[in-house]
């Protein structure tokens, strides 16, 4: 049975807890969307947290476009970006989120973004086997259509972790059946990634240099950190359906703080009015 109860957490304030007796999550209520917790009742926390604020963005943009609403900052957990990532995608989530509680979970909805116009909101639920639902979503607060965006669901895990990659076995005769996006400060040798013939491994370790990989891939995503081991699946399309970054469904970044698994949803514009969702469904098992 879930139990859905208001506590406060750290330096984040008040948050809804969802939780089964041996798992909880927490989702931030003074800031968000965003989901801060998820780990065993009486264990630590799988995702990042960045208490030291060592992960932030401000200057000159945000001055100019965005007064009064402070500096963006990781503050680690599970967040809703827009793709293709550009400034725009570093909308600070700094102030308090409405709330309004589902069965077994909550709904969290910022305010529309002053230079978008998306309004971004996170539905998420817990079953009784402690696995969780996350429904990511943007509306189009405007009247014109939106550029075209992806919803981008990015998870900050702790440091320890290391995340594996299926890559597809079928058999596709002449034509592709895989992918693999680099950016450019990543470095194919560098021993935290791992290219195999059936899946691509990267791993936390504490080394400042960032790498950054995409990929193309349908089967879930598979985490271990602190003896548990995280699976991600997600909504996906097909690829020729239209996603950014050359292809990516699924994004993969790591430097000495932490390791990122990011999925996302189709390259799309958002008519007036109207909603673009993204789903993710996570579960936690020991190992």
């Amino acid at each position: 049975m879930v139990t859905v109860s208001n506590i406060a957490y750290k330096q984040y304030g008040n948050c809804v807890q969802l939780s089964n007796g041996a798992f909880r999550l927490l989702i931030t209520t003074d800031l968000g969307p965003r989901i801060i917790f998820y780990g065993e009742t009486n264990g630590e926390n799988i995702f990042y947290e960045d208490a030291q604020d060592l992960i932030r963005k401000d200057g000159d943009y945000f001055d100019r476009n965005l007064p009064g609403k402070g500096a963006w900052h990781i503050y680690g957990g599970h967040r809703l970006w827009k793709s293709p990532e550009d400034l725009a995608s570093y909308y600070p989530d700094n102030a308090p989120v409405r709330t309004e509680f589902v069965p077994n979970g909550v709904t969290v909805t910022s305010e529309p973004e002053s230079t978008t116009g998306l309004q971004k909101s996170m539905t998420v639920t817990m079953a009784d086997d402690g696995s969780v639902c996350v429904q990511h979503a943007f509306y189009n607060f405007t009247d014109r259509a939106s550029e075209p965006v992806a919803l981008w669901g990015l998870s900050v895990l702790d440091k320890g972790a290391c995340a594996t990659y299926p890559l597809s076995t079928r058999d596709t005769g002449l034509l592709a059946n895989r992918n693999l996006v680099l950016w450019s400060y990543t470095d194919v040798r560098d021993d935290r990634l791992r290219i195999e013939q059936d899946k691509i491994t990267l791993r936390w370790d504490d080394v400042a240099q960032p790498i950054k990989i995409g990929m193309y891939i349908e089967d879930p995503i598979r985490v271990h950190t602190k003896g548990l081991e995280l699976t991600v699946t997600y909504d996906y399309a097909g690829e020729n359906a239209g996603y950014a970054d050359r292809c990516c469904n699924v994004e993969s970044y790591t430097n000495d703080i932490m390791l990122e698994v990011e999925t996302l949803s189709t390259l799309e514009s958002i008519a007036p009015g109207q909603y673009k969702y993204h789903t993710e469904r996570w579960s936690l098992r020991k190992l």
